[in-house]
């Protein structure tokens, strides 16, 4: 898939799940995802090493009629610094797909 948006579900510290949108790369072996004012989310506070997550990339196939498409990727994540820059690095543990 092209599209290099995602939404990542995960568990907060309120113990209630969550599912933001963020924009991914992956360089074969980890997810990095970041989206706007990250650093100052909340949500993306309570990213602790090894926290479990799901990264959802879908879409359809087509305008004129209806084909969804999308993977499903499992794996923890951890939040990193570089800077004053924040992202999220996932390592992929499991995958589902459709339509592909």
């Amino acid at each position: 898939m092209e599209r290099s948006v995602g939404r990542l579900a995960f568990v907060c510290s309120d113990m209630q799940a969550h599912i933001m949108p963020v924009s991914f790369e992956f360089d074969g072996s980890f997810f990095y995802l970041s989206g706007w004012n990250l650093k100052y989310s909340e949500r993306f506070q309570d990213v602790t090493p090894r926290s479990r997550i799901t990264l959802l990339v879908d879409d359809v196939d087509s305008s004129t009629r209806w084909v969804p498409r999308g993977v499903e990727i499992t794996g923890e994540a951890e939040s990193r610094e570089k800077g004053d820059y924040l992202y999220v690095r996932i390592k992929p543990v499991g995958k589902t797909s459709w339509g592909l």
